[in-house]
């Protein structure tokens, strides 16, 4: 029996422990999990347009509950398997269902589950699942945040599929919102569960959300609606579609066959492939001048500073050519940084390593032409700027020192630059 990194099942465990991995095993082994559906519906004309896919274990089971389930599967290091059982029976139900073709179909599967490959015996069904239906694959917001990489890998994995991505709980925090624009999912999904009253919290949770929405033409779905007052909330934070106990209890599908007027749209493009260099992408469009690095660090702070300065923070991507950012004082600022902005990535020689939930740090590949570039990118929610350089004088150093480089306000161009840095990063454990 597999088991998931660093849990160990054997006489020593606790007996729920035990009792629990064995249970999940026997679901899983007999591809006994049910599924639920519910509802999702357009605002305005409360049009069910969707349906959210919710898996439960066999009824009366001490595995009953999802969460009970997920634990069981993760402990017994069977979570892809499961997500995949989870989908494959999905996907049955709603061919069964006959629903039609415009009707979507939210699944939710975890990143490392997307890049795993699904069961033999599962896979004509997910495959059927592809061919036929419109399916949203929802993914935590976690997963954004704890694991970049992966789920950058996972949303190219998906969109191959020409399925759709949805993160769910989107605006929860600032990390989330500034890696948005890198992922750019389908759909964005605000929680309003426990935020009844909670007006500033809606508020800021609506300006983040509207702000991508516009920018991508993305749709925003809230859930956990129960009431009007809630509706209310969620049309202010700039959701189009909802879902909740005021429009349906997780379900079957209806016998009967209804042709949606509303639609989500999959309208965003896969994450950036190309192994080109911010300095190639932005040059490419913006004129090249000639400085030194005095004048240069200048600017760079200049650029770090908007980091949290115009609207809520950003996120700060920087690389430094070899050696550049061994010194005390760019430790320093970059640990001073690593506080203020939503999410901090340094791709350098020599770059202390520094912890936390929001920041990555990595060394450059040797052969890679970005180990001798200088930038400093900021993208966040309401604001965008980025400054690129190479060193024209090889291999002088100091203040004098000349470089190119080019300046730009582009969001869109500065997006294509973040995601080729972004793309370099290393996933976890690696």
């Amino acid at each position: 029996m597999a088991v998931g990194p660093g849990v160990n099942l054997d006489a020593g465990s606790p007996p729920d422990e035990r009792g629990l991995v064995a249970a999940v095993n026997r679901v899983i082994d007999q591809r006994a999990v049910t599924t639920l559906f519910q509802p999702l519906v357009d605002l305005v004309t409360t049009e069910v347009v969707g349906y959210e896919a919710l898996t439960r274990g066999p009824e009366g089971s001490e595995v009953e509950s999802p969460l009970t389930l997920l634990k069981g599967a993760l402990l017994a290091g069977r979570l892809a398997e499961l997500d995949w059982l989870c989908a494959a029976r999905a996907c049955d139900a709603v061919i069964r269902a006959r629903l039609h073709p415009w009707t979507t179909i939210f699944l939710n599967l975890k990143p490392v589950t997307v890049l795993t490959t699904c069961p033999p015996d599962l896979r004509p069904s997910v495959r059927a699942g592809q061919d036929n239906l419109r399916i949203v694959v929802e993914m935590d917001e976690g997963a954004l945040s704890d694991d970049p990489g992966t789920l950058f890998d996972a949303v190219r994995a998906v969109r191959s599929t020409a399925w759709g991505i949805s993160i769910d709980n989107a605006a929860a925090r600032p990390a989330v919102l500034a890696l948005l624009p890198l992922v750019r999912p389908d759909v964005l999904k605000l929680d309003f569960r426990g935020t009844k009253g909670r007006l500033s919290e809606i508020a800021q949770m609506g300006d983040g959300a509207r702000a991508y929405s516009e920018q991508t033409k993305a749709t925003v779905l809230a859930q956990g609606l129960e009431d009007l007052d809630d509706v209310w909330a969620a049309r202010l934070a700039g959701a189009s579609f909802g879902q909740g106990w005021l429009f349906g209890r997780p379900g079957p599908l209806p016998a009967e066959i209804h042709v949606p007027i509303s639609v989500f749209p999959l309208v965003q493009p896969s994450p950036v492939l190309d192994r080109a260099t911010p300095f190639e992408i932005i040059t490419e469009r913006c004129p090249v001048a000639i400085t030194n690095r005095a004048l240069l660090v200048a600017f760079s702070h200049q650029v770090e500073e908007q980091v949290d300065t115009n609207g809520p923070p950003g996120l700060l991507l920087e690389t430094f050519e070899a050696g550049l950012g061994r010194s005390p004082s760019s430790q320093q600022r970059l640990r001073q940084l690593a506080g203020r902005a939503a999410f901090l990535a340094v791709l350098g020689d020599g770059i202390e390593a520094m912890e936390g939930p929001a920041v990555r740090t990595s060394t450059a590949r040797p052969a890679d032409p970005v180990g001798r570039e200088w930038n400093v990118i900021v993208l966040g929610p309401h604001y965008a700027v980025a400054v690129t350089a190479r060193a024209i004088d090889q291999p002088m150093t100091g203040p004098d020192r000349r470089y190119e480089y080019a300046i730009t306000h582009d969001r869109d161009l500065i997006v294509h630059a973040s995601a080729v840095l972004w793309a370099r990063l290393p996933k976890k454990g690696n």
